[in-house]
């Protein structure tokens, strides 16, 4: 009976990562076809993604209460909550760059289309890899998202240097610099809570702690205290 639950619970957070997967896409969608975003309906959807939020959290506590789980059904329940909040913050990324997205309609953004595209699409692969990896215990997976983490954080640093200068030398179009750089760091926290949830399933599968390179330090020889 429990497998059957806990089926359930997966398949409810397989649809809420659905539900911010099409937010995100609703607005670089507009974004890369020059029209403004649907705020509203990326609004929408993110109150689907609350109730379905509420709705795992009661899920995960009363299968808690009612089966007592153990082992890796335990762990299997509690990374899921942990992921379910990861989701919801997620959905809040994408509706910075809904707003933005619209803050930017007219503005001259060429030079920097590719690169938020490229970004986007990077960001969107990371989280379907992430869910994938925690649906089926696929730790390969979930360290090929952990190392593709690095590959945004490059692009956004790139990004916020340049505009940075931009600024300095155009202050008349600030406010869309400013977007874009908005737009750029939210696309990079997508990345980031990406990587958290396949941190979450390398843990939940392996026991093996990836989170702040703590694999790193337990696997490397101890020095000397007076090295």
């Amino acid at each position: 009976m429990l497998n059957i639950k806990l089926n359930e619970l997966k398949k409810m957070l397989l649809d809420e990562a659905a539900f911010v997967e099409k937010m995100v896409l609703i607005s670089l969608n507009a974004i890369q076809g020059g029209y403004e975003c649907n705020l509203e309906s990326v609004l929408q959807l993110e109150d689907k993604v609350n109730m379905l939020e509420l709705e795992i959290e009661r899920f995960c506590t009363n299968l808690i209460a009612l089966y007592q789980p153990e082992a890796k059904d335990l762990r299997t329940i509690l990374m899921t909550y942990k992921i379910n909040n990861d989701l919801e913050r997620l959905a809040d990324q994408a509706v910075n760059i809904a707003e933005s997205a619209n803050a930017i309609l007219g503005e001259p953004i060429g030079d920097y289309l590719p690169q938020i595209i490229y970004m986007k699409k990077k960001a969107i692969q990371m989280l379907h890899k992430s869910i994938s990896a925690f649906i089926d215990h696929n730790i390969d997976l979930a360290k090929q998202v952990c190392m593709e983490d690095n590959v945004v954080d490059d692009l956004n640093r790139t990004m916020h240097t340049t505009l940075v200068e931009l600024m300095k030398d155009n202050p008349n179009h600030i406010d869309g610099y400013l977007h874009i750089l908005r737009i750029a760091k939210n696309l990079e926290r997508v990345a980031d809570l990406s990587t958290n949830i396949a941190e979450n399933t390398i843990f939940l599968t392996s026991g093996q702690v990836v989170k702040h390179h703590l694999d790193e330090r337990d696997s490397s020889p101890e020095k000397d205290i007076n090295d």
